[in-house]
């Protein structure tokens, strides 16, 4: 079983195995700090960062790849060039790759967690 999740940064994906519930709040606490948001590399590594606080040393759990690992959620999508955020439908059904919504970064981190948790509702997340 597992809670897995994936947030893409320009072509790469952070995966998670147990948290994919979490990982927008994650994103959000991430874009939050403001730094690098015009540069993906940094922005994936500052986002990952925050992923695996406290669980640095852990042998599984995370991971990275070039394609989509395995899921539970939709793909957070942290997209610098646009400085949006995007939540991303990546199933086997009709709907891959379709996007469920998209919002600045500037909106993102200023909403309510409550806020969040709504939208996200909205979305099946």
């Amino acid at each position: 079983m597992g809670d897995r999740g994936n947030v893409k940064v320009d072509g790469v994906y952070l995966y998670t195995h147990d948290m994919g519930t979490s990982l927008p709040f994650v994103v959000k606490r991430a874009l939050r700090k403001q730094w690098r948001w015009d540069d993906s590399a940094y922005l994936a590594r500052i986002i990952f960062c925050e992923m695996i606080k406290g669980r640095e040393q852990d042998e599984f759990g995370f991971g990275i790849s070039t394609q989509p690992c395995d899921w539970n959620h939709p793909t957070i999508d942290v997209d610098c060039e646009a400085n949006k955020v995007f939540i991303i439908e990546e199933s086997f059904s009709e709907k891959k790759g379709q996007t469920l919504v998209a919002i600045p970064f500037r909106d993102f981190i200023e909403m309510q967690d409550t806020q969040l948790r709504e939208l996200l509702q909205g979305v099946r997340y």
